[in-house]
Protein backbone atom coordinates (compact mmCIF):
# COMPACT_ATOMS: atom_id res chain seq x y z
CA UNK A 1 0.00 0.00 0.00
CA UNK A 2 1.28 3.64 -0.82
CA UNK A 3 2.07 5.82 1.96
CA UNK A 4 -1.08 8.17 0.48
CA UNK A 5 -3.40 5.53 0.38
CA UNK A 6 -2.15 4.49 4.30
CA UNK A 7 -2.92 7.98 5.89
CA UNK A 8 -5.94 7.98 4.14
CA UNK A 9 -7.13 5.20 5.29
CA UNK A 10 -6.30 5.79 8.71
CA UNK A 11 -7.34 8.82 8.78
CA UNK A 12 -10.65 7.42 7.81
CA UNK A 13 -10.80 5.06 10.44
CA UNK A 14 -9.67 7.28 13.02
CA UNK A 15 -12.91 9.62 11.86
CA UNK A 16 -15.02 6.79 12.20
CA UNK A 17 -13.58 5.74 15.69
CA UNK A 18 -14.42 9.35 16.66
CA UNK A 19 -17.77 9.53 15.62
CA UNK A 20 -16.80 11.83 12.90
CA UNK A 21 -18.46 13.29 9.80
CA UNK A 22 -16.09 14.34 7.24
CA UNK A 23 -17.55 17.95 7.66
CA UNK A 24 -17.07 17.30 11.34
CA UNK A 25 -13.84 16.69 10.75
CA UNK A 26 -13.24 19.11 8.47
CA UNK A 27 -14.25 22.14 10.89
CA UNK A 28 -11.30 20.67 13.41
CA UNK A 29 -8.48 20.84 11.26
CA UNK A 30 -9.49 24.09 9.47
CA UNK A 31 -9.13 21.49 5.45
CA UNK A 32 -12.12 21.53 3.52
CA UNK A 33 -14.63 19.24 3.27
CA UNK A 34 -13.66 17.93 -0.34
CA UNK A 35 -10.17 17.57 0.97
CA UNK A 36 -10.56 15.37 3.54
CA UNK A 37 -12.42 13.14 0.70
CA UNK A 38 -9.18 13.44 -1.73
CA UNK A 39 -6.98 12.38 1.64
CA UNK A 40 -9.38 9.33 2.43
CA UNK A 41 -9.64 8.30 -0.85
CA UNK A 42 -5.67 8.18 -1.07
CA UNK A 43 -5.40 10.79 -3.34
CA UNK A 44 -3.69 14.01 -1.48
CA UNK A 45 -0.56 14.26 -1.73
CA UNK A 46 -0.10 15.46 2.09
CA UNK A 47 2.74 18.09 3.63
CA UNK A 48 4.30 16.81 7.05
CA UNK A 49 2.67 19.67 8.37
CA UNK A 50 -0.78 18.28 7.76
CA UNK A 51 0.19 14.96 8.53
CA UNK A 52 0.96 16.51 11.79
CA UNK A 53 -2.31 18.09 12.40
CA UNK A 54 -4.55 15.07 11.33
CA UNK A 55 -2.48 13.45 14.01
CA UNK A 56 -2.59 15.90 16.89
CA UNK A 57 -6.61 16.45 16.03
CA UNK A 58 -6.88 12.82 16.74
CA UNK A 59 -4.43 13.13 19.58
CA UNK A 60 -2.37 9.77 18.13
CA UNK A 61 1.42 9.77 16.91
CA UNK A 62 1.60 10.44 13.39
CA UNK A 63 3.46 6.89 12.56
CA UNK A 64 -0.71 5.66 13.66
CA UNK A 65 -0.90 7.48 10.46
CA UNK A 66 0.85 4.71 8.56
CA UNK A 67 -0.67 1.44 10.45
CA UNK A 68 -1.69 -1.38 7.56
CA UNK A 69 -3.79 -3.09 9.91
CA UNK A 70 -6.04 -0.47 10.29
CA UNK A 71 -5.62 1.02 6.99
CA UNK A 72 -7.13 -2.27 5.98
CA UNK A 73 -9.74 -2.21 8.42
CA UNK A 74 -10.68 0.63 7.27
CA UNK A 75 -11.62 -0.44 3.94
CA UNK A 76 -14.60 -2.42 5.55
CA UNK A 77 -16.29 1.05 6.61
CA UNK A 78 -19.09 2.34 5.39
CA UNK A 79 -19.24 5.22 3.66
CA UNK A 80 -21.31 6.97 6.42
CA UNK A 81 -19.94 7.30 9.29
CA UNK A 82 -23.54 7.59 10.70
CA UNK A 83 -23.91 3.73 9.59
CA UNK A 84 -21.35 2.84 11.46
CA UNK A 85 -22.11 4.25 14.65
CA UNK A 86 -25.79 2.29 14.51
CA UNK A 87 -24.04 -0.50 13.92
CA UNK A 88 -21.53 -0.59 17.08
CA UNK A 89 -23.96 0.99 19.60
Amino acid sequence: MKAMELVGLNMKWYRYQNGLTQEQFANKTKFKMAYISTIENGDANLTCKNIDNIAKTFGIKVISLFDEKTAKEAKNLPKRVDLYKSKNV
